[in-house]
């Protein structure tokens, strides 16, 4: 039984150094790992820095001077357009612009040398251009109508204008709107595209109007005799009342018969047009009140045929 345990005691010594030797080299191999990933990381970290590096600081160094070139566009433009007198919100407006536009061209060329595709940021600027196209259809349209009202002129600061349903005088003519000012002082503002777009009337844009005044008469009056009543005040109306012309000649027209209505044409300069209207008619109602030329006013029969209770 002795020698039975001493000759089998070395196989176990053997074995247990066999297992031994591949478990401390595991231990070796897990202690090295992170040492090898520190290693490995470190080189990528190195070779990306000496890759990317001068593309880096030039990129920096890029921003900072589009930074420095943007905000001197900036103040250039804004104190150029204030020393024009231009409005200050637009001022400011325009300035900014172009200072965020040039910013924005240098973040692209920034992005440039990082490898990043440039030609996709033209597409997203030219879908934004569309985007705010549509959405500002209507201020464009605005703008559009400003310049050919500018160029075709159908009216000019001053002038006395029924436009889009609304009568002043043009005050100013902007790149969207038109400022009219009325007789009660009230300003009016009126977008370009409804002016060009609808019916202009230029009330003073000849030197003369005409000024048109229709008086019914009772049909009992002779036509000779109205006729010459109001010929008559039609040349005191020119004698005494300034700007009232007598060339052209004045026209006393009969209009109709049933009911008979005579209508007086004068014309005027037209800046006196309200005078000389205001002139005419005072002198007409004078005349028809003094020769009893007003037709009769309508009359109402009422017949009552029952009456409840009675």
């Amino acid at each position: 039984m002795g020698s039975f345990m001493l000759g089998t005691a070395p196989p176990l010594s053997g074995a247990s150094s066999a297992t031994s030797t591949p478990a401390a080299a595991d231990v070796v191999a897990a202690i090295a790992r992170p040492v090898d990933t520190a290693t490995t990381l470190y080189h990528h970290l190195r070779d990306w820095a000496l890759e990317k590096g001068p593309g880096i600081v030039a990129a920096l160094l890029m921003m900072l001077a589009a930074w420095v070139l943007a905000g001197w566009a900036r103040r250039l433009i804004l104190n150029a357009l204030l020393r024009a007198h231009f409005d200050l919100t637009l001022s400011k407006f325009f300035a900014n612009l172009s200072k965020w536009s040039i910013l924005a061209f240098a973040v692209v060329a920034c992005l440039g040398t990082f490898g990043v595709n440039t030609t996709s940021f033209a597409a997203v600027f030219g879908a934004a251009g569309l985007a705010v196209g549509l959405a500002l259809q209507g201020n464009l349209g605005n703008l559009a109508s400003g310049v050919l009202i500018l160029v075709f002129r159908p009216f000019k600061i001053g002038d006395s204008v029924i436009v889009a349903g609304q009568a002043g005088v043009v005050d100013g003519i902007d790149m969207f709107t038109t400022n009219l000012d009325t007789p009660d002082n009230r300003r009016i503002i009126v977008p370009n595209g409804s002016i060009f777009g609808g019916v202009i009337e230029n009330q003073t844009r000849h030197p003369k109007r005409r000024v048109d005044v229709a008086i019914p008469v009772a049909g009992t009056i002779g036509l000779d005799d109205a006729e010459g009543i109001f010929r008559g005040v039609v040349e005191e109306v020119c004698r005494a009342t300034p700007g009232a012309l007598s060339e052209p000649a004045p026209n006393v027209v009969l209009d109709s018969v049933n009911p008979v209505t005579w209508t007086i044409h004068i014309w005027a300069d037209t800046p006196r047009f309200g005078a000389v209207k205001v002139a005419l008619l005072r002198g007409v109602k004078a005349a028809v009140d003094a020769n009893r030329l007003a037709p009769p006013g309508p009359n109402m029969d009422v017949r009552i045929t029952s009456m409840p209770g009675k």
